[in-house]
């Protein structure tokens, strides 16, 4: 794996986008080695105290990346933290967190706000999928605020349509139930052909996990969606 010197434009200003490109090879390479390493301490962490154990599993990944970037002259300080933060969007099993840090540059000016998208389980410790970092130019909280709740910002227009997977079968006579507060995000996107594709990704994150849609309902300017699935002990 490159490092940041190897890796950054050569005779141009690094910027934020650079930036993100770089920590996210650096976590796509890392993000699995690092449950596999600790996975014995994590399910301890989280059987204790519940979820500050995806926060431990943060600083073991991140932590050698931040000291790297910190000696190149990037000021990341206080780094992804809960209070910097939104999770609203995804079931339990698959639960996404938006943490943001603003970066600075040696001299003290901004450079721009990196976005950390970290999924994870309510349930049991569990890191479903991978972690995600994109750029943001604006450094203001309300703005930062505003892009994440945009979808098509959040999910870096990576997305472009996910399969179903059917999970039912068998008879069914106890039912759990799960909401999600965020489902107006996704018709956030501002490009009409994205809306649809974007939406189908955000039901279909439920619907990996054997959740069945049942209603949506407007609430204080928010679409709150209702979900079922078969109990199983």
């Amino acid at each position: 794996m490159k490092t940041w010197n190897e890796f950054k434009p050569q005779n141009e200003e690094a910027t934020i986008h650079s930036l993100a490109k770089y920590m996210n090879q650096y976590v796509r390479q890392e993000w699995e080695r690092t449950v596999q390493d600790h996975h014995e301490e994590l399910l301890d962490t989280f059987d204790k105290i519940g979820e500050p154990a995806y926060g431990r599993y943060l600083m073991l990944l991140l932590q050698p990346l931040f000291n790297e970037l910190a000696d190149a002259g990037f000021v990341m300080k206080p780094g992804f933290i809960v209070p910097n933060s939104l999770e609203q969007w995804g079931p339990p099993e698959e639960r996404e967190r938006c943490m943001w840090c603003v970066v600075k540059k040696a001299d003290g000016s901004p450079l721009g706000t990196l976005v950390l998208r970290v999924f994870h389980s309510h349930v049991k410790f569990d890191i479903p999928l991978a972690p995600d970092i994109f750029a943001l130019e604006v450094t203001d909280k309300e703005a930062i605020i505003e892009a994440v709740s945009h979808a098509a910002i959040r999910l870096n227009h990576q997305y472009g349509g996910v399969l179903h997977q059917d999970r039912s079968g068998g008879q069914v006579k106890r039912w759990e139930y799960s909401a999600e507060t965020g489902l107006s995000d996704y018709l956030k996107s501002g490009r009409e052909e994205l809306e649809i594709t974007i939406l189908d990704h955000a039901l279909s994150r439920w619907g990996r996990q054997g959740w069945e849609l049942t209603s949506v309902v407007p609430y204080e300017g928010r679409l709150i969606a209702f979900f079922k699935r078969p109990y199983q002990d």
